[in-house]
């Protein structure tokens, strides 16, 4: 599990594809500045927010979609 900084989230650096299109989809959707980012796997960013709420976040490569999750998921079909 790596935490990103603001700086590679500006810069969107990440590890992969899926975590570029979640990193964007979160960008997009939250005000990402007020929560710790975490890259866990190739598929799955982790957000925890001030209060220590945390989510995950997967992007489904069969649905072209991010999907939420409030716990990690390990979905064998996404890892394939």
């Amino acid at each position: 599990m790596k935490q990103l900084t603001k700086e590679n989230i500006l810069k969107n650096q990440v590890d992969t594809i899926e975590q570029f299109k979640v990193l964007d989809y979160l960008k997009k959707q939250l005000s990402i500045s007020e929560f710790a980012i975490y890259l866990i796997d190739r598929f799955t960013i982790k957000v925890i927010d001030k209060n220590k709420s945390q989510g995950y976040f997967k992007y489904n490569s069969k649905t072209k979609l991010v999907d939420f999750y409030e716990r990690n998921i390990k979905n064998k079909e996404m890892e394939r």
